[in-house]
């Protein structure tokens, strides 16, 4: 069987979605699967153990477009099409069959992109374009996967759709080894933009009562905002930039919380809060769609932008080390169970072979 998957970005365009997509892409190879990616050529270009064609795109900010996309597609074989969005040009522009769509998230504008205010009027002139898109290609799907309950039940697009929950994973085998001696240390690993509430983290560790390092992973286009916001609050932030993998999996595992304080629909379900369960690190995340459900499993959840609440999450994680192992035994179990590659590709192989019968 080959299986043709569809994603407007894939490594090494960092994000979510891109490890996703990569990761299911390897599971499938390695169980024996013909598996070929099409993406965008404003990907970027890596090695992988599998086809993967680049098609030429004009690169926007968080969408590149593909010239004569349904063109190009109408001409890719397989036994199977599954698309990944948002974007949505991908599955929008798929006419084959048959086609199973990941729905990773609903699409939502930034207020503003590098300090520049996007208008509202223009926002929503996109959201009406897209989302009409996003919904004649699920009308036209043999099968779509969302990845929570809860963030589906709320989705705009998916709340009167048939779906299956399937959820997105990791690979177990980078977080094996020896775990590392817990630290006083708080995690933030993610793109640095609007979305990610990374403001409400800083305000935070100004109300602490323990000693603590935090430690920002990542890097995206209000890096220099966040900065000057920390300077400015006096609070001790390292800001690391992007990490090679191994540094970011062993800070993951001397870390005893892992923060993820997103406020936007964008962040549908948090990939970086099954990397930390999977190291036995707690987490606290914001109690939104889909990422609320994630974090209640390895941690503790606050209401979106309540700093004050989070400053008291991280107070009692980290004067209680036997909390922390407690939770982080509980949280590495979890992710064996549900969330590991092995588990999930199961599943979504299952839904390819009943949507070919």
């Amino acid at each position: 069987m080959k299986i043709i998957l569809l994603s407007s970005y894939f490594p090494p365009h960092v994000g979510g979605v891109e490890r996703h997509v990569e990761g299911l892409a390897r599971n499938l190879h390695e169980r024996g699967f013909e598996v070929e990616v099409i993406t965008s050529s404003s990907s970027g270009r890596g090695n992988f153990p599998f086809p993967v064609r680049r098609l030429r795109s004009i690169h926007l900010p968080y969408s590149p477009i593909v010239p004569f996309l349904r063109r190009k597609l109408e001409k890719i074989k397989g036994d199977v099409f599954h698309s990944h969005t948002p974007p949505p040009f991908f599955s929008s522009a798929l006419r084959k069959s048959p086609h199973v769509i990941t729905y990773h998230c609903d699409i939502e504008i930034p207020s503003s992109y590098r300090g520049i205010p996007v208008p509202e009027a223009i926002s929503e002139k996109i959201i009406r374009k897209t989302d009409r898109m996003l919904s004649e290609a699920i009308e036209r799907a043999d099968a779509v996967i969302a990845t929570t309950k809860s963030y589906a039940e709320s989705s705009r697009i998916l709340r009167n759709a048939d779906f299956h929950i399937i959820p997105n994973a990791i690979d177990l085998r980078e977080f094996e080894g020896e775990c590392e001696e817990k630290e006083p240390l708080v995690l933030f690993v993610g793109r640095l933009s609007c979305s990610k509430g990374v403001d409400v983290l800083i305000r935070a560790l100004t109300e602490l009562e323990v000693d603590a390092r935090c430690m920002i992973i990542g890097e995206g286009e209000e890096r220099g905002r966040f900065e000057r916001l920390a300077r400015e609050l006096g609070a001790e932030v390292e800001f690391t930039g992007y990490l090679p993998r191994d540094q970011l999996i062993r800070n993951m595992k001397r870390a005893s919380l892992l923060v993820l304080p997103s406020v936007s629909r964008l962040e549908a379900f948090g990939i970086v809060l099954l990397e930390a369960m999977a190291c036995g690190t707690p987490v606290a995340a914001s109690d939104i769609p889909g990422v609320g459900e994630i974090a209640r499993e390895g941690g503790f959840v606050f209401p979106p932008g309540d700093h004050k609440r989070l400053a008291e999450i991280i107070n009692d994680v980290l004067s209680d080390e036997q909390k922390v192992r407690r939770i982080g035994r509980r949280a590495r179990r979890i992710v064996r169970e549900k969330y590991s590659w092995d588990v999930v590709a199961e599943r979504i192989i299952k839904l390819y072979e009943e949507v070919s019968r």
